[in-house]
């Protein structure tokens, strides 16, 4: 591994910056919404000025703002990564959030469970509540902290999930276990979700689906230019595939084409895919 230190007091030129939304629950709303999806997005931010750059790309993409809570005692999150020969190092800035989120209001038929910070647990028993009692399906998106956390901590969302999203990393992380993509795929399905997807970087992505037959899809070929944000662009299109009824082999090659497109961009959202473009790709 390349490693990259630096002496305190340094300073450093930088060929420039550039400022981008992102967090999966952000990259898969937009992703999704790009695919014609209607889509609106659950998140909490501070009351900054960052939030107002937020909210105003999320509308330009036409993802409703209006289930996302402004917390006046609190940050929005931001995080700096620094690019270096199509490898990125990031630093995250965050606070604690309260993620009391209320969704009476939403009329959505399914609702997309990211990561969430510390204050997760208390967050997922509501989504849980609110979606039992509002007969809504749920995909799920562990992030770091839930992750890490390990199966018996996320087994209650898992047995209520349609569909889960997690790389090998972090398949291997939450079971505790180190056997091969069927056996993890397996072990996952063991634990109540009806469908399983774990991505595998270069080897592409694997899935078990709710009649236990096994697939594999290969990665789409193309240029890397950074890969922030390929795993939650393949969730993104995947879903919009599977949630209009396409079969998991056809989901599979949409979450292909449209990570392979946003690695060729910096950014997590720089190359997400429209519905046209994803057609194109499909019948090329």
């Amino acid at each position: 591994e390349t490693e990259i230190s630096f002496d305190l007091g340094d300073k450093f030129l930088a060929d420039g910056y550039k400022l981008f939304l992102g967090g999966i629950a952000s990259n898969v709303s937009v992703g999704l919404s790009r695919l014609d999806k209607k889509t609106a997005l659950v998140a909490e931010l501070g009351e900054d000025d960052l939030s107002e750059t937020i909210l105003k790309k999320l509308k330009s993409e036409n993802v409703s703002t209006e289930l996302i809570k402004i917390n006046n005692r609190a940050q929005t999150t931001l995080s700096v990564i620094i690019m270096s020969q199509k490898k990125h190092i990031l630093f995250d800035a965050h606070n604690l959030k309260e993620h009391q989120f209320n969704l009476e209001n939403s009329n959505s038929s399914w609702l997309f469970i990211a990561g969430l910070g510390e204050k997760w647990k208390e967050t997922y028993e509501s989504a849980l509540n609110f979606t039992e009692a509002k007969n809504i399906k749920i995909a799920f998106a562990p992030g770091t902290n839930q992750v890490q956390e390990g199966k018996d901590k996320i087994a209650k969302v898992l047995d209520k999930t349609e569909i889960v999203f997690v790389n090998k990393t972090e398949a291997q992380i939450i079971l505790e276990e180190t056997g091969n993509i069927e056996n993890l795929l397996k072990s996952f399905k063991s634990l109540g979700p009806k469908n399983v997807v774990i991505t595998d970087g270069t080897n592409g992505s694997y899935a078990l689906d709710s009649d236990s037959n096994f697939f594999h899809q290969e990665i789409v070929a193309s240029e890397t230019v950074e890969t922030t944000g390929a795993g939650d662009a393949y969730a993104a299109a995947f879903f919009a595939a599977f949630i209009s009824n396409k079969p998991i082999q056809e989901c599979m090659r949409w979450g292909a084409l449209n990570s392979s497109s946003v690695i060729e961009h910096i950014g997590a959202q720089e190359g997400l895919l429209t519905l046209e473009e994803m057609e194109k790709k499909l019948n090329g």
